[in-house]
């Protein structure tokens, strides 16, 4: 089995040390312990903050907040990426909603209830949803849903 290291982080909650800290305890400390020197020799990333753990943000609160608007952002850059590669509409359909669409429920899902109401305040759930809908219009209509929009 091999561990793919840029994604192996050591999280250490509290608020007793900083990342920096941890960093050094493990580079430092760790590689006398014989059961810990595969883990420092590993260079693993280390969070006092929070991790993901298959995808789902665990940490303080802050730290938590933070990821879901960065995952956000990730998907709307996702999706821009995706209007100017991709030319066949059924193709783009089926990434926005297969793909792309599916993001925004798992983090609800999976995201503690507060959590997701302060990243909702920043406009990031809404605004994901809202960016991949006109995206899905604008291709599948050839733009023309806009002036639907407007008579109704």
């Amino acid at each position: 089995m091999d561990l793919d290291v840029p994604k192996f982080t050591c999280y250490l909650p509290g608020n007793h040390l900083d990342d920096d800290q941890v960093h050094e305890f493990l580079q430092n400390i760790l590689p006398n312990q014989q059961s810990f020197s595969v883990l420092t020799a590993m260079d693993a990333n280390v969070s006092t903050k929070g991790q993901h753990v298959t995808g789902v943000p665990i940490g303080d609160d802050a730290w938590v907040t933070k990821s879901v608007v960065e995952k956000v952002e990730a998907v709307i850059l996702d999706v821009g990426k995706i209007d100017h590669v991709l030319t066949d509409g059924i193709i783009h359909y089926h990434m926005l909603r297969f793909c792309q669409n599916t993001r925004p429920g798992f983090l609800a899902r999976s995201t503690p209830t507060p959590l997701i109401m302060i990243s909702e305040s920043l406009g990031s759930l809404e605004t994901e949803t809202s960016v991949i809908l006109e995206s899905m219009c604008t291709k599948g209509t050839g733009g023309t849903h806009t002036h639907c929009a407007s008579e109704f």
